[in-house]
């Protein structure tokens, strides 16, 4: 299974990661109609990561998001989004996106989530 388009419920996106490590995502915008949400399995995932991983973050989550363009994917949509995810006490939360890889645990403890606008990122964690 490659990609598999999301529709939403109730205004949010739920992204199945692996090992049941869901996000939720909520659009920045109240027209869904505009965007095609689609998560990716872990073969299609590991194509969007850098290829390095020095740090050994496992990466459990990926999505992109599209701007939709007549019920077609256009290009990546630059909307600001934010999910949520459970993270143990102890664990680090990590996004990559153009091949890097970024902290964002301080976002998510402080303020109970991610706020990107890049629509293609995949998420991962590492412990302390």
């Amino acid at each position: 299974m490659p990609e598999k388009t999301v529709n939403p419920v109730n205004g949010q996106y739920t992204i199945q990661g692996q090992n049941n490590r869901n996000l939720i995502l909520t659009l920045q915008d109240s027209d869904l109609s505009k965007y095609i949400v689609e998560e990716l399995d872990g073969d299609d995932m590991t194509k969007k990561l850098p290829s390095a991983n020095p740090l050994g973050i496992y990466w459990f989550a990926c999505f992109s998001i599209y701007n939709n363009d007549n019920g077609n994917k256009g290009s990546y949509a630059t909307v600001q989004y934010s999910f949520t995810v459970d993270l143990n006490k102890d664990q680090k939360l990590y996004v990559a996106y153009g091949g890097r890889e970024y902290d964002v645990t301080a976002e998510l403890r402080e303020t109970g989530r991610v706020t990107l606008s890049q629509g293609d990122p995949a998420a991962g964690s590492i412990p302390p």
